[in-house]
């Protein structure tokens, strides 16, 4: 997978995170992830989305929110993605339609993701 450029919009940074993710390209999804970020949350355990998401299509992503629990002095946003997730491997969802908020926060200059889901 390809880095998407410096200047990349949150949207772009997110399309890219779902080529890694589904693409299995772990290098590419770990960049586009903030430093602080729990990277056994996200990429290691069973039901991570880089273990558990095998085949995520038809991918739409609604338009950036402003995160009400960004650290003061920094710029992140909410965006949610709907996807259809026809590979999961996680035994309480069986796929199909999905949507998940992703918070991206703005780290020198380029969007980052800093995780998903509610929490």
């Amino acid at each position: 997978m390809v880095m998407p450029p410096a200047n990349a919009s949150p949207e772009q940074v997110l399309r890219n995170y779902f080529d890694a993710i589904v693409g299995q390209d772990k290098e590419t999804a770990r960049a586009l992830l903030a430093s602080d970020t729990n990277f056994d949350l996200e990429l290691e355990r069973p039901d991570s989305p880089f273990r558990a998401w095998t085949s995520a299509n038809h991918l739409m992503v609604d338009r950036p929110k402003k995160e009400r629990f960004c650290e003061p002095g920094e710029r992140c946003v909410r965006m949610h993605a709907t996807f259809d997730l026809d590979n999961c491997i996680l035994s309480d969802y069986p796929g199909g339609l999905r949507s998940e908020p992703f918070v991206l926060r703005l780290v020198n200059g380029r969007w980052l993701i800093y995780g998903h889901g509610e929490g």
